[in-house]
């Protein structure tokens, strides 16, 4: 029966989505002029903000898993993540991946890892479900100065999203442990996964860069391709969800408000309407911002479906998290908005003088003045120079181990 049923379940899923590509198609035919404008306006929102935003950070951060920093940090903090989160020493490092590099990158770990036999699909599914997260550039660079022209609140949703996320992970950990009537905790370890548990920072990243094997050259030219690959995946994201988000719009007006689809369907595009829309208050915006950013929009969920279901690995724990990470920055940020502004002074005054969502491409042009763009540069610089000088020193210190152990 279940072999009937997981067909059956796929037929749906593919009438569903072929279905709704035949549907826009149609209304694209219908309304040339609407969906040029909104693909317009996506691209032009990509190409302007998001790309210069996200490349550098992207290239880097990747380096730096090459380097080891996320096999450090999951050394680290291996005691609470198989306490918090069930994971096994093993897959550690895939936590801080997640936090550092953004989605997609820890679904492809997770499912790296089970391919290898190191996890079950069920602890599979729930790694890539805890360790799903926005890129720290995204929200501090893109959204907290290039749409809000407001660093300080960038930075404010980048701590409550990270924390939010950590807490809706072990939330589904606690979760699914009560619902089995014992605790999910991984088998026991081999002498290989123990030596690996048990080792030492440095021997992290030398075992880390000894798995990579790459040049610097080779490395460097890896990662920029990689990058720029991954940043037309996001622009191709943005461009069908705008118009898709147009066109219900337009054929389906009590569907749903403008700011609501965004968010539903594509985070870049939902946390730009977030930004421009008026509220009653920053506490306000900051929340739905906050929420926005910790479901992520239906793009994710299907960056992620494209990696985990090829490989056998089920996606409902996915949007299960997401919807608990959503409410948890939603609640935390509204409840404990004045506390938290204070610690990121700034944060409060909530620019709103940005072009409206719906705004042509000519106003989409002007969004950026020269002081908001310094200030994005100014951000980039600050936090790669960080990851650029941990980097270095990770560098000497495998440097110094290969030499010592010569």
């Amino acid at each position: 029966m279940n072999g009937q049923q997981q067909p059956r379940g796929r037929l749906w899923v593919t009438i569903l989505f072929g279905g709704g590509a035949i549907l826009l198609a149609a209304s694209i035919v219908k309304s040339p002029g609407a969906a040029f404008d909104a693909s317009l306006q996506g691209l032009t929102l990509w190409w302007r903000i998001v790309f210069p935003g996200l490349l550098p950070f992207l290239v880097i951060s990747q380096i730096l898993v090459a380097y080891g920093l996320v096999h450090v940090l999951g050394t680290l903090l291996d005691p609470l993540l198989r306490k918090g989160f069930g994971v096994p020493g093993v897959a550690g490092w895939v936590i801080p991946l997640g936090l550092i590099a953004g989605f997609p990158s820890a679904a492809e770990a997770s499912a790296q890892l089970y391919a290898q036999g190191r996890l079950s699909a069920r602890q599979a599914g729930m790694l890539a479900s805890a360790a799903h997260f926005c890129s720290p550039m995204l929200i501090i660079v893109v959204i907290g100065t290039g749409f809000l022209h407001n660093p300080a609140l960038g930075l404010l949703l980048a701590a409550v999203h990270s924390v939010t996320g950590l807490a809706a992970g072990m939330t589904l950990h606690v979760i699914l442990s009560r619902r089995d009537k014992k605790r999910l905790n991984p088998p026991p370890l081999t002498s290989d996964q123990d030596r690996h548990h048990s080792r030492s920072l440095l021997q992290s990243i030398e075992e880390a860069r000894q798995a990579d094997g790459r040049s610097f050259g080779k490395l460097l030219g890896d990662t920029v391709a990689s990058s720029v690959q991954t940043l037309m995946m996001i622009g191709g994201y943005m461009l069908i969800f705008a118009v898709a988000a147009r066109m219900i719009q337009l054929y389906i007006p009590g569907l749903g408000s403008p700011l609501g689809l965004a968010g539903i369907l594509e985070v870049h595009l939902g946390s730009y309407a977030a930004a421009n829309a008026e509220f009653s208050s920053p506490s306000l915006q900051a929340a739905l911002l906050g929420a926005i950013l910790g479901f992520s929009g239906l793009s994710s969920y299907l960056q992620v479906r494209a990696v985990l279901g090829p490989a056998g690995i089920g996606t409902g724990l996915f949007l299960l998290t997401r919807m608990l990470h959503a409410i948890y920055a939603f609640g935390l940020t509204l409840l404990c908005w004045k506390p938290l502004s204070s610690l990121f002074p700034g944060a409060a005054p909530v620019y709103k003088e940005a072009a409206p969502a719906a705004a042509s491409a000519d106003s989409l042009n002007n969004i950026l003045e020269w002081p908001y763009i310094l200030s994005m540069v100014k951000w980039q610089i600050v936090i790669l120079a960080l990851f650029t000088a941990s980097l270095l020193v990770f560098t000497l210190i495998w440097r110094f181990r290969g030499r010592a152990a010569r």
